[in-house]
């Protein structure tokens, strides 16, 4: 059986913050979170959380930037 992510439970795509957008919503769960860990460490929040010990709340889970340039924007680093 697949583990869910452990960030999912305050993950706020995890739970919803895309609103209008249900059906996106469910396939980054399905692809992201529930796929067990090797889909959830694939999530670029996931790894932006990892590396920096925090996510910010509208970063997309198949997002193009590199977690440095990810770093940088949010000023995270």
């Amino acid at each position: 059986m697949n583990s869910t992510c452990p960030n999912s439970p305050k993950c706020p795509i995890f739970n919803g913050i895309l609103a209008g957008k249900e059906y996106t919503s469910m396939v980054y769960r399905k692809k992201y979170c529930e796929g067990g860990e090797p889909a959830y460490k694939e999530c670029k929040r996931y790894m932006a959380k990892k590396k920096f010990g925090d996510c910010p709340p509208n970063l997309l889970p198949n997002a193009s930037l590199s977690l440095e340039e990810i770093g940088a924007k949010y000023n995270l680093i």
